[in-house]
């Protein structure tokens, strides 16, 4: 829909009898809900009838709910546009503290090691293997990660799929191709949610509608109340602050690197298969280009 469709909403709310405004309402404080819900569970929850919704898009000027969600689908994507754009510096330093470059420095490299200190004590290699055993199990595996997320998002991505045939990247921001996704999700899928400040809140919609179709979640962020956190998720905990920066990626990737290891180390004899075939494929193509280019 066109970036208009959205001010119609605005534009035709006195049009709305007092209850389609308090469904409206609802749907404004948290537009990341409507792009997932469907128009039986938004009945569900906001106690109305399906045609009460029907009757309120077509006052809005939408044909269909269909056509509402995109209204808000594009009205999300630009919001996320914007929350891409903001800044990711900290700058936790004043200016005339910066003129000691070498003593701020040496702050900042005794800060990342107690950081890592701290993230490798508590670390816990059952629940690493655990998280390793879930993956190799699941048809399919989601990685999700918004923003500068992402950058942790595609390195997992590129450590599994050489590993696994069933790893795929999505991007929240990307709707049509989260939509997809989560609507192929069956139980025992799994999906890898990687959220670092500033916080998505569209996020914790895909963790729980992944967990409504029965996947399992594996959270990366760095708090417990973080939006990817929910009861049953397999929580990893990877302190990111510094003192110029909003998110230092080292031990996101550390943990990766983990993760991946576990996998190997689950896979056994089929990970000495998978390398096996990864050498002939190389000593094919190597014997090809040696017959053309003798």
């Amino acid at each position: 829909m066109q970036e208009d469709s959205f001010q119609n909403i605005n534009q035709n709310y006195n049009n709305l009898t007092r209850k389609q405004k308090e469904i409206l309402d609802t749907l404004l404080a948290n537009p990341e809900d409507v792009c997932y819900v469907a128009l039986s569970e938004l009945s569900r929850r906001t106690g109305v009838s399906e045609v009460t919704i029907l009757r309120m898009c077509k006052r809005l000027g939408f044909r269909s709910f269909v056509e509402l969600k995109q209204a808000f689908r594009a009205h999300t994507e630009r919001l996320v546009k914007n929350f891409m754009e903001t800044s990711y510096f900290s700058l936790d330093l004043p200016s005339a503290e910066r003129e000691d470059k070498e003593n701020v420095l040496q702050r900042i490299m005794d800060s990342g090691r107690a950081q890592s200190a701290r993230f490798y004590d508590t670390l816990s290699k059952q629940k690493i293997l655990k998280t390793s055993r879930l993956i190799l199990r699941a048809k399919t595996v989601l990685i999700c990660g918004q923003g500068v997320s992402a950058v942790v998002a595609d390195y997992f991505y590129r450590r599994l799929s050489p590993l696994i045939p069933n790893a795929v990247s999505v991007r929240p921001e990307d709707m049509d191709n989260v939509q997809a996704s989560l609507i192929k999700l069956r139980p025992g899928d799994h999906v890898i949610a990687i959220s670092f400040p500033r916080y998505y809140a569209a996020m914790r919609n895909i963790v729980q509608f992944a967990e409504y179709r029965g996947a399992g979640i594996t959270a990366i962020t760095d708090r417990p109340d973080s939006p990817v956190v929910t009861p049953n998720s397999v929580n990893y905990l990877c302190g990111t602050a510094t003192q110029v920066f909003y998110n230092s990626y080292s031990l996101p990737i550390e943990l990766v690197n983990l993760i991946a290891s576990g996998v190997v180390l689950e896979m056994g004899e089929d990970y000495d298969r998978l390398v096996s075939s990864a050498h002939e494929v190389i000593h094919f193509i190597n014997e090809s280009e040696s017959r053309r280019n003798p």
